[in-house]
C-alpha cells in the first residue's frame, strides 16, 4: 500500500463531495471544499451561506467509505432499487450508473451522487469505493429515459474523474518523495518532517493551524512554513502578512495559485543511494506520516 494512501483518500473525498454538491446545484468550487476540510477560509473567496449546511452528509459518507462491511451502503438503499432482468446484457459500468439513476429518481438529496463509488465497487469495477468517482449527471434525475448522449457524457466525465484521481495520487507520491529529499538536505530539519507530513494530509495550512496541530508558537509555525516554501513543498497563496494561507505544491498549480512550468515535464531526480542512515530517515518520515494520520483522526479532521 502506498505511504500516501490515507492522505489521498481524504483529498479524494473532498474532490468527490465537491462534484456531488455541484450536481445538487450548489455553486461551489473544489478549492472551497478543500478550504472547508482544512478549517481555513481563503481571503477573497466567496463566503458560504449560513442558513444551510452543504457538508452535513460528509462525515457519515466518510465513515461509510472506510467501513469494512461491503454491504452496509447497499443495504441502506430503498428496496425499490434493483436490477431488471435485462441488466445482464449491459456492461458493469452501465449497471452501476443505472443504480445511481434509480436512486436519484426517488431521492432528491446528495446521497445518490455519493453512492456511485459504492455501486462501482459492487460491480467489481474497483476493490474499494473510490471517493473521487462520486457524481453522476442531472439527466439521471430529470429524465425518465436518459438519451444515449447523456450516458456518453456521463461515462466521459467518470473517465476524467478517474484520470484526475490517478494523476493526483502520482503527484502526491512525488511530493512525498520530494519531502524526503528536502528533509535529508536540511542540516537541522527540526519540525520540518512533521510539517511536510502534515501537508500531505492537510494540504492547506496557516500559521495558526500549524501551531495548533503541532503544538508550537505561531511565530515558530510561520518560520517553519517559510522554510517549507523555500524548499518548494508549499506555496503561499495569500499576499499579506496577516491571515496567511499556504497550499501544498502539488495542488497549487492545479488550483491556479502557481504558474505551470513550461516546456518538457521536469524529470524526477534519481533515487538516493541506499544506506542504513537514509533508511532510518525514511522510516522516521513514514512514522511522521502515520502520526499525523492518527492526530487528525483524533481531532476529527481525517
Amino acid at each position: 500500500m502506498s505511504s500516501v494512501a490515507s492522505a489521498w483518500s481524504l483529498r479524494a473525498a473532498w474532490s468527490g463531495y465537491a462534484r456531488a454538491l455541484q450536481l445538487q446545484g450548489i455553486e461551489i468550487d473544489e478549492i472551497d471544499v478543500f478550504s472547508w476540510g482544512c478549517g481555513l477560509r481563503i481571503p477573497g473567496r466567496p463566503i458560504r451561506a449560513t442558513n444551510v449546511d452543504p457538508f452535513d452528509h460528509f462525515e457519515d459518507w466518510r465513515v461509510e467509505l472506510l467501513a469494512r462491511d461491503p454491504l452496509a451502503w447497499r443495504d441502506a438503499l430503498p428496496t425499490t432499487i434493483g436490477e431488471p432482468a435485462a441488466a445482464a446484457e449491459h456492461p458493469h459500468l452501465i449497471r452501476a450508473l443505472d443504480r445511481a439513476r434509480q436512486h436519484a429518481r426517488i431521492d432528491g438529496t446528495i446521497l445518490p451522487w455519493l453512492g456511485l463509488p459504492f455501486a462501482l465497487r459492487d460491480q467489481q469495477l474497483s476493490t474499494i469505493p473510490l471517493p473521487c468517482l462520486s457524481g453522476g449527471a442531472k439527466a439521471l434525475r430529470l429524465k425518465r429515459q436518459p438519451a444515449d448522449t447523456d450516458w456518453l457524457s456521463l461515462v466521459r466525465s467518470l473517465e476524467t474523474a478517474a484520470t484526475t484521481g490517478l494523476n493526483r495520487l502520482d503527484q502526491l507520491e512525488r511530493l512525498y518523495r520530494d519531502a524526503q529529499r528536502a528533509v535529508i538536505g536540511e542540516y537541522r530539519p527540526g519540525a520540518l518532517p512533521s510539517l511536510t507530513a502534515l501537508s500531505c494530509h492537510h494540504p492547506m495550512l496557516s500559521p495558526q493551524s500549524v501551531a495548533d496541530l503541532l503544538g508550537m508558537s505561531v511565530a515558530g509555525a510561520s518560520k517553519l512554513l517559510e522554510r517549507a516554501v523555500s524548499t518548494g513543498l508549499l506555496v503561499e497563496i495569500t499576499r499579506r502578512r496577516t491571515w496567511r494561507v499556504f497550499l501544498a505544491a502539488d495542488l497549487a498549480v492545479e488550483f491556479g495559485y502557481a504558474a505551470p512550468k513550461r516546456g518538457r515535464p521536469r524529470s524526477e531526480p534519481p533515487p538516493l543511494p541506499a544506506s542504513r542512515d537514509l533508511a532510518s530517515v525514511f522510516d522516521a518520515f513514514d512514522e511522521e506520516m502515520a502520526a499525523v494520520d492518527r492526530l487528525l483522526s483524533r481531532t476529527g479532521q481525517s
